[in-house]
Parts: structure tokens; C-alpha cells; sequence
């Protein structure tokens, strides 16, 4: 169960830094405030490299790594809560996916011993 929870932390990461830079290109193309986007875009980034560090903390059975993990996941369930709430279909979708995921990492970290034998 530490390589689920390793790969569901790594596919947050990856889909943090993707929305990131997203973020970025498409208030660079929209010509609006550059300030905030910018700052914005750094702060998922440094969350994405920082979930990543938990991910391989998770991955190397380190204890410290699982706490945090735990509270990812549980900010990732709100998010998915939030997206289920909406109206479009589209987001309610994508919400559930999200949920899902943050579902089974919670799973995969509650079932992964806390000491490698």
C-alpha cells in the first residue's frame, strides 16, 4: 500500500504543477494583472514540490511524512467536495474523480505499516 499512496501523492503533485502553469500561460495570454497570477502560479508550485516531498516521505517509510499526507488528503477532499457542489456536470465529474483519488490515498496510508520489516 506505500507505492498507492507514493503514486497518489505523486499524481496530485504532477496535476498541482500542471493547473499551475495553466494558470500562468492563460492569465499571460488574457493580458490581465500580471502580479497576482504570477505570485499565484509560484505558490501551487511550491505546494506541488512540497507534496512531493511527503510522496517521498511516504514512499522511504518515514513517520513524519504521514501526517502531513493525511492532511492533504483531506484538503483534497474539500476541493472535491467544492467541485461536486457545482452546477456544470463537468465539475461535479472531476470533483468525484477527485474525491476518489483522495478516497484511496486515505485508504492506502491507513494500510501502510508504519515500519518496513
Amino acid at each position: 500500500m506505500r507505492q498507492v499512496s507514493y503514486w497518489v501523492a505523486v499524481l496530485e503533485s504532477v496535476s498541482l504543477a500542471i493547473y499551475a502553469v495553466s494558470l500562468l500561460l492563460t492569465s499571460l495570454s488574457n493580458e490581465t494583472t500580471l502580479g497576482s497570477p504570477v505570485v499565484e502560479t509560484i505558490i501551487y508550485l511550491i505546494f506541488a514540490a512540497l507534496i512531493y516531498l511527503v510522496a517521498r516521505g511516504v514512499r522511504n517509510a518515514k513517520s513524519w511524512a504521514r501526517t502531513p499526507y493525511f492532511v492533504t488528503q483531506l484538503f483534497v477532499g474539500i476541493t472535491s467536495y467544492t467541485l461536486v457542489a457545482a452546477t456544470q456536470i463537468s465539475y461535479r465529474l472531476v470533483g468525484l474523480l477527485i474525491g476518489l483519488i483522495a478516497l484511496g490515498g486515505l485508504v492506502a496510508i491507513f494500510k501502510t505499516p508504519l515500519e518496513t520489516n
